[in-house]
């Protein structure tokens, strides 16, 4: 019995030492990897309860093992993972599978430990390939699982519902085919070889994952590049750029540019309204406002209603309103937003209007001072629509700080130069005023007002007729 429990004891830390030493995990995180196998325990002990709850309800043992405990212990590990994520605030997705591999060694270690005591000599032999078996399809199958709601909570995916149930469904199947081919199989072999599989097949999974990221990371680092090579020029170019109008025409252009878009329009707030400074449209070959000589026809945003409460309809005003920055990969999909105006501007001109990139422009104390509205990101051959990136959007948030900057430098130097022509039209007004005095202060001045009156007066006695 004693070299049982070294066997179902020694495979699982064997496995977890194994994992250690390929830094899956380290001395920083052995608390939360502790939590999670005292959970997966923990799970075992609350399942068998339950189990025995609904057997003195009839339902049959088979029915019970194969299909309902695989539901149950993967509910339990999708918990434990999203706590332990939850609480570090964590989206490495390796850490999700590892955390969701030590809540499956724990279940499984409990599990076998109360096989031995029920059974009465196990079979050294088999039990070590049970072990072995067992430990590596729960610890696999918790995997996903880790794995799975990883991706749901963290990484945002628009189908990550999706991912979550699929994930799910491919761990409880993963568990519930070894639990009958364990049942059914009068050898050992067939459960460690199918053990073996899965693991293979979640390390294959995961190299793939692994290797999307490393793709996402050369494209960010390529987009880092960029902000170094192309933003922060632009930022210098717009800082010396005096006059106003091209001034507005650069952020809106370079931002297009940058982002592959293929439409886009600046606004300026003005008091509670949203001006439509600068827009451009390259399919239908539109420019309006800036240097292109066309003025701008469409009327200003309201950011508030006729009631006085503010504008949260229109995407621009609700931005404008908020300073979030807003990413909408569908506007005909999205029902937070009305778009009636631009469904009718598409009815009427034949455009489709679908992916939206809004980043309000914030002066130095926070304040919006406008508003970019970037239309239609492109693929690599600007051929095809697609949403814009988050990861561009954390760049373009850089861009617009750099856009304010100088978009804010511009009202302030132009607002010193009102204020000096006021100043020089007191200064001039008080000197004129200085002069005038000293002139009439003068006793020159005085001798000729005297002789100015007594010539009035003399012109006076003159006029009047003689009696």
């Amino acid at each position: 019995m004693g070299l049982a429990f070294s066997i179902v004891i020694g495979i699982p830390l064997l496995i977890l030492l194994v994992m250690f030493i390929f830094g899956l995990y380290t001395t920083r995180n052995l608390g939360w990897i502790a939590i999670c196998l005292t959970w997966g325990g923990v799970a075992y002990s609350v399942l068998q309860k339950i189990n025995g709850v609904l057997l003195l309800r009839g339902m049959e043992q088979d029915t019970l093992v194969i299909f309902l405990t695989p539901i149950i212990h993967q509910v339990f590990v999708l918990l434990c993972v999203y706590f332990v994520l939850y609480r570090k605030k964590s989206d490495n997705l390796i850490e999700g599978a590892v955390y969701g591999w030590a809540a499956g060694i724990g279940f499984a270690t409990v599990d076998m430990t109360f096989s031995i005591l029920g059974a009465q000599t196990p079979d050294t032999n088999n039990l070590l390939a049970h072990s072995f078996s067992t430990t590596l399809v729960y610890a696999t199958a918790a995997g996903i699982t880790g794995l799975v709601i990883t991706q749901f909570y963290f990484r945002h995916h628009s189908n990550r519902i999706v991912v979550l149930l699929s994930g799910l469904a491919a761990a409880i199947g993963h568990n519930a085919l070894y639990i009958w081919l364990d049942k059914s199989s009068s050898n050992e072999t067939a459960p460690v070889l199918y053990s073996i599989g899965g693991l293979t097949l979640m390390s294959l999974y995961i190299a793939g994952q692994l290797r999307r990221i490393l793709i996402q990371l050369g494209i960010q680092k390529s987009r880092a590049d960029g902000l170094l090579d192309i933003v922060i020029p632009i930022g210098v170019n717009l800082a010396s750029e005096k006059d106003f109008q091209k001034l507005l025409e650069n952020m809106l252009v370079e931002a297009q540019n940058f982002c592959h878009a293929d439409a886009g329009t600046l606004y300026l707030k003005r008091n509670n309204l949203l001006e439509f400074a600068v827009t451009r449209n390259n399919t239908l070959n539109m420019a309006m406002g800036g240097t292109s000589g066309n003025k701008v026809t469409m009327p200003p945003i309201e950011l508030y209603d006729k009631d006085g409460f503010p504008n949260h309809n229109n995407v621009a005003a609700f931005s404008a309103r908020t300073g979030e920055v807003i990413n909408i990969e569908d506007a005909y999909e999205n029902k937070k937003f009305d778009f009636a105006g631009t469904r009718e501007f598409d009815r009427q001109t034949g455009y489709i209007s679908s992916s939206f990139l809004i980043i309000p422009l914030k002066d130095s104390q926070g304040k919006v001072q406008g508003i970019l509205q970037l239309l239609n990101a492109l693929d690599s051959d600007k051929k095809t629509i697609i949403p814009f990136d988050a990861n561009l959007q954390q760049l373009m948030t850089s861009f617009s700080s750099l856009a304010s900057a100088a978009l804010e430098g511009y009202i302030h130097e132009q607002s010193l130069r009102k204020e000096i022509q006021e100043l020089k039209i007191e200064i001039d007004h008080a000197k004129r005023n200085k002069q005038v005095a000293e002139i009439t202060d003068s006793s020159y001045f005085k001798e000729l007002q005297q002789k100015a009156q007594l010539l009035r007066e003399k012109e006076k006695s003159n006029s009047q007729p003689v009696k």
